[in-house]
């Protein structure tokens, strides 16, 4: 096998013998073990040649079955892998790679970042999550939970670790409560609709009507109306503070129902507030990496947009400035949340306090609500879950199923009446081979055999 020991003290002399100190003897460690490919080098000291024969045998042995790991790979810390090694060459796509930012950086490396690679372990992740869980609730605790181990496995694979901890089968991610969605009553989304803006309260009509999501009700165009359906075709992101337009969630254009009510709802609603041009980078999720200054732009007449346009998003609403001046004070309107907290900050560096608003706003009464009723009143009204399921952008009708089946409780009434009326007698009348009142068996029936079905 490749490999051997290097005695840096003492070489040959003219007998043949390794008795001749060298200009090193007495310098640093002694024996170097080396010439393994793809394995490093490794010293030990004076001493220590047993030591330096087994780990010489080791690391031949899984070199040649490709299982070798130097453990000085994984003397790295955690911090130092994410940010020089791992989290440079992710592939997510951009937006989604925010968020894994911010949740990799805010609730995995704070608490336990300074960790060697090979130190992290069973108790090391328990105690992660017992001081994780303080500051966030379980379900950001179960995400963040799948964004380490990717973390550690990603180690694993560069053969910095033996092995993924998070493989162990005795360490279980934390478990996430079932909730249910939640889905608001006509009256309900009256209230907040006439507690809006007059220039946003389309968007209420248009995501109840349709069931889009918020990004996409933002990127939507009059221009993407095509009969009696609409055309999803994008949405607005935020991407390192830059806005953009970007597919639709999971690159995947859809139709969903324009109702005629809806069409005439945006043609009086454009007469009060025309649409607005609005030019923005193209975010191409098979192209994460591309510079921002790279992008394609994208001209779109988009049917809502803020008062005035500005040089950073040019009339596109923000998510983050919707939520917390529009939609948070029109659930207070509608009595549906306590008024905000107020607080006055002071700066660090001087000057005036500035007021901040602290909303209690449970999570389920986020904009993505009016997703959920438009499920439900579908639903309500016997449409197939297939069919939610294309209209909603749902790869798998399975996963709609699971979500909204609570919307479904009349499921199986009509089932019943129809079992019921096929097993009732006929009239006594019926004359046709429908009305008998026997069904007539072929002369040679097949057996049943016990356990077949």
């Amino acid at each position: 096998m490749p490999g051997y020991i290097e005695d840096r003290w003492y070489k040959k002399g003219p007998d043949g013998k390794r008795n001749v100190p060298t200009d090193r003897h007495g310098q640093g460690k002694r024996y170097k073990v080396t010439g393994i490919p793809g394995v490093r080098s490794r010293s030990f000291p004076d001493g220590k040649l047993a030591v330096a024969k087994k780990w010489l045998a080791d690391a031949q042995t899984d070199s040649g079955r490709g299982e070798w790991y130097d453990p000085r790979a994984g003397s790295i810390t955690l911090d130092e892998y994410v940010r020089k090694h791992w989290w440079p060459h992710v592939r997510y796509p951009p937006t989604t790679k925010a968020s894994v930012k911010s949740r990799v950086f805010n609730h995995i490396l704070p608490h336990i970042g300074g960790q060697p690679l090979n130190r992290i372990g069973f108790e090391e992740i328990r105690a992660w999550v017992t001081r994780a869980e303080k500051n966030i609730d379980v379900g950001t605790l179960f995400v963040t939970w799948t964004h380490f181990a990717t973390i550690m496995q990603a180690a694993h694979k560069a053969k910095r670790i033996p092995l993924n901890p998070f493989r162990d089968e005795d360490l279980k991610a934390p478990t996430v409560p079932e909730s249910k969605a939640l889905a608001w009553s006509q009256v309900t989304v009256a209230a907040v609709r006439a507690a809006l803006d007059e220039r946003y309260r389309i968007l209420v009509t248009l995501t109840g009507a349709a069931g889009l999501r918020q990004g996409e009700a933002f990127a939507f165009s009059p221009d993407d109306i095509d009969g009696d359906d609409l055309v999803i075709k994008r949405q607005i992101v935020k991407v390192s503070g830059h806005f953009a337009f970007s597919p639709p969630k999971r690159r995947k254009e859809r139709r969903a129902p324009c109702p005629p009510e809806l069409a005439e709802a945006i043609r009086l609603y454009m007469k009060e507030f025309p649409p607005v041009e609005v030019t923005l980078p193209w975010v191409d999720p098979d192209r994460p990496n591309l510079s921002w200054e790279d992008r394609p732009v994208r001209t779109v007449r988009l049917l809502v947009t803020t008062r005035h346009a500005d040089s950073v998003r040019g009339g596109a609403l923000s998510r983050d400035t919707f939520n917390e001046c529009q939609w948070k004070p029109a659930l207070r309107d509608a009595g549906l949340i306590p008024a905000p907290e107020v607080e006055w900050v002071e700066p660090k560096r001087g000057g005036k306090p500035w007021r901040r608003e602290k909303w209690s706003m449970p999570r389920e009464f986020g904009f993505h609500v009016l997703r959920h009723t438009f499920a439900s009143v579908v639903l309500a009204e016997g449409e197939t879950i297939t069919k939610l399921a294309e209209w909603l952008g749902h790869s798998d009708p399975a996963f709609t199923l699971r979500t909204y089946v609570h919307f479904m409780p009349k499921a199986g009434n009509r089932a019943r009446a129809a079992l019921g009326s096929f097993i009732s007698e006929p009239p006594a009348d019926a004359d046709s081979p429908e009305g008998a009142s026997e069904i007539d068996l072929p002369k040679s029936s097949p057996e049943i055999i016990e356990g077949d079905a």
